[in-house]
């Protein structure tokens, strides 16, 4: 996902999103975001395209740009990485980047910000008959805005819980994979706890509280957002499953730390669960001593998984004003989800889902393969979209779903937080 987290993410997509509010960037029907032409048609030798992406994206990025310049000779391609992996830094620089005139033509967005572009930037459609072979095209649908294709998925991921199973042995539980609902959770916690006589869990609200807080609202079938846009999850069985962080904390379970911590806590044996994205599973893999006995879960829902989670990672997104950067660009998103580029972007230094199916064959016919990377590799359910409410409030929202989580956190009643929550985003949106 990302690996640099950063408390303030979210103030960085709200100044993304004042400068296209205030006029500084070009936004909404303002815009002017070329077709792409007939590829054929336009000269290699007079053309320069230029991308804005992410660190975890250099190796693909890399190999396409040369298999691009040889397929193209005398196309220019300008690809530097930002110095951020953080998806709202990403959208804060090529905002302001636009807003001097220095638009790039080819973006990496994270998925949860696709409606800040659609909304704001009117990028082009995708075709998904450019796509190459072996792309898993089910993962388009993380990629689509009101049934259009606007973005490309690159790295995907999804949440996870990971257990110590260790940890879990020691308190009588010898199957952490049979925990599929929040009471057998919540009931090993207490558990590992009392064996312990420490916090045994960790789900962490600095980084990514939105995606987060929807997968446990999904996991329990309950909609995160509702038919007509608005907050989804303000029912019964909506309260109950986001609660889920009051009870922890009020049953003195919860080690309740950030991210990071929580992940270098449960690296270091001291933590039974800690809940985390499998794109993280090979930075645990680098990080935990050999001997460690750990493995990811699917992530349990309030009476047992009965929704599909939110895709998160990474994709491609065409902004350009010119029709034949337009054209180059689309060609480039092709090369960058080959099987090649996919083992670069989703291999061994990396434990993202392959978008290439051709890609995850390959690293499966590797020698000792670990199993936790396994998991990473092999996932293979359906996704949702990430987020789903309107772009232009994308950063508002954020900070209110983690206010949100942040008060649970401290063992605030669902019944309480959540309808307060449900009001302020549907004043956002107008509903």
């Amino acid at each position: 996902m990302r690996r640099k987290i950063l408390a303030t993410a979210a103030l960085a997509t709200v100044t993304a999103l004042s400068l296209s509010a205030c006029g500084g960037a070009e936004s909404g029907s303002g815009v002017s975001v070329a077709t792409a032409a007939a590829i054929d048609q336009c000269k290699p030798e007079e053309t320069s395209i230029k991308l804005a992406f992410a660190p975890q994206g250099t190796p693909a990025v890399e190999y396409a740009k040369k298999v691009m310049e040889q397929k193209f000779p005398g196309l220019k391609i300008d690809a530097v990485a930002a110095q951020s992996g953080n998806y709202s830094d990403l959208t804060k620089q090529i905002v302001a980047d636009s807003a001097v005139g220095k638009r790039p033509d080819l973006i990496m967005t994270g998925l949860g910000q696709l409606r800040f572009w659609t909304d704001s930037y009117n990028p082009a459609p995708l075709d998904p008959a450019t796509l190459p072979e072996g792309y898993q095209k089910q993962f388009l649908t993380a990629g689509e805005v009101n049934g259009t294709t606007y973005l490309a998925p690159f790295q995907i991921s999804t949440p996870t819980m990971l257990v110590n199973k260790k940890i879990l042995a020691e308190a009588g539980i010898t199957d952490p994979a049979s925990i599929k609902d929040f009471a057998a959770l919540e009931d090993a916690a207490r558990k590992v706890t009392a064996k312990t006589g420490k916090p045994s869990i960790n789900i962490s609200s600095d980084d990514l509280p939105d995606w987060f807080s929807q997968a446990l609202v999904q996991s329990s079938g309950e909609k995160y957002v509702a038919e007509d846009g608005s907050f989804g999850f303000d029912t019964p069985k909506g309260r109950e499953a986001i609660g889920l962080l009051s009870r922890l904390t009020q049953d003195k379970v919860s080690l309740n730390v950030g991210m990071n911590e929580g992940q270098a806590q449960f690296a270091a044996g001291n933590l039974a669960f800690h809940m985390a994205t499998t794109s993280r599973i090979a930075q645990i893999a680098k990080q935990a001593p050999k001997d460690l006995d750990w493995a990811p879960i699917d992530l349990p829902g309030l009476n047992g998984p009965a929704g599909d989670l939110p895709a998160g990672g990474n994709g491609w997104v065409v902004i350009s004003e010119d029709s034949c950067k337009a054209a180059f660009s689309q060609a480039m998103i092709t090369e960058m989800l080959t099987k090649e580029a996919s083992l670069l972007s989703s291999g061994k230094d990396y434990s993202y889902i392959p978008v290439n199916k051709l890609a995850t064959e390959e690293l499966l016919k590797g020698d000792n393969i670990a199993p936790q990377m396994r998991y990473a590799w092999t996932y293979d359910k359906p996704l949702t979209v990430w987020g789903g409410f309107e772009g232009a409030q994308t950063a508002q929202i954020i900070n209110t779903v983690r206010t949100m989580m942040e008060q649970l956190a401290t063992g605030k009643p669902a019944d309480d937080v959540v309808p307060a929550t449900a009001k302020s985003i549907n004043s956002m949106l107008g509903k």
